[in-house]
């Protein structure tokens, strides 16, 4: 709690303060007090400092933009729905410095989005429709490391219902972070980084609301905590090194019943037969009810592919 008393220091002593302040004290203090949030536009960038969650002691000083108290305000006020997040750009080091390189506000439409500004990379066209923000307060941050740095801002957007993350996480505390700041999410797109550990699919699994996922997969038998997802309608999921098993996929599709559409990239069958794999698939079929559940559109590359028999197999569900 922030003694309003310091509003009678002069605006040096001020400006001292609070570079002290954490996000969630200016945007209070912008808020009740027009002359604090005055101060704050009149004066150059700083830095403040920010804690990274399981390391107390580690500070890193983090360099924003003299208006982001003012603007913060206007995201809580405006209640924004989605937020797009850039890590830093490497895996050993960061190209941006120690500074929140932007906070861009967009407007509701599809047509305002500039992907390729706001997430450093032009989505692919799948993704575009089917994360689209058309309707949608869109935020979007460019963050100098991982997202736990800013865990005090993102707490507060806690409605929040779609995030958009890419680049590369720095620590594996970044799945809990987004647990514990967003509950609420019902699309959640992480990109750029791989997913190695079972338990960050396990947190996962927590976001009960989840009905679209999109993650790349970096390790081995971890997919299974999905299938708690039960409201879950989109899922992609890649992985260039075989890590995503037939059984994985098929145990979301009989699990999630309301799943619409799965991207799977790529499923690794080279221990089961052809003619196996081809049955397996089609027993999922057996289990679907056209009277209850939409059709699913399976979108999957196998290696080793098909042979020309059992395709036939596998083209509607």
């Amino acid at each position: 709690m922030i003694d309003l008393n310091i509003l009678d220091l002069n605006e040096d002593c001020l400006h001292h303060i609070i570079t002290y302040l954490s996000i969630k004290d200016l945007v209070n203090l912008a808020d009740t007090l027009p002359r604090f949030g005055q101060i704050l536009l009149d004066r150059p960038p700083t830095s403040y400092p920010v804690h990274h969650g399981s390391d107390p002691d580690g500070v890193k000083p983090v360099l924003y933009y003299s208006t982001v108290a003012i603007k913060l305000f206007r995201i809580v006020k405006n209640n924004v729905k989605t937020l797009g997040v850039i890590q830093g750009h490497s895996y050993d080091k960061e190209d941006l410095g120690n500074l929140v390189k932007d906070f861009r506000i967009l407007t509701q439409g599809r047509n305002k989005l500039d992907l390729r500004h706001c997430l450093g990379e032009m989505s692919r066209l799948e993704d575009l429709f089917r994360f689209s923000s058309c309707s949608r307060d869109y935020l979007s941050v460019n963050v100098p490391s991982c997202i736990c740095y800013l865990a005090d801002f993102f707490q507060l957007i806690p409605d929040l219902r779609e995030l958009r993350l890419s680049g590369f996480a720095k620590c594996s505390d970044c799945v809990k972070t987004i647990l514990k700041c967003f509950p609420k999410l019902e699309e959640l797109w992480i990109r750029g980084t791989c997913l190695k550990l079972r338990s960050d699919y396990e947190l996962i699994s927590q976001i009960k609301s989840l009905t679209k996922l999109s993650i790349n997969v970096g390790g081995p038998n971890c997919l299974e905590p999905l299938t708690n997802l039960t409201e879950l309608r989109s899922l992609y999921v890649e992985s260039i090194f075989s890590y995503i098993s037939p059984i994985e996929i098929i145990e979301i599709i009989k699990k999630c019943k309301k799943l619409q559409f799965l991207f799977c990239y790529y499923i690794n069958h080279g221990e089961h037969p052809h003619d196996s794999i081809a049955n397996i698939f089609k027993s999922i079929r057996s289990t679907r009810d056209p009277s209850h559940q939409t059709p699913l559109q399976l979108h999957t590359y196998l290696d080793p592919p098909l042979c020309e028999e059992n395709v036939s197999a596998l083209k509607v569900f």
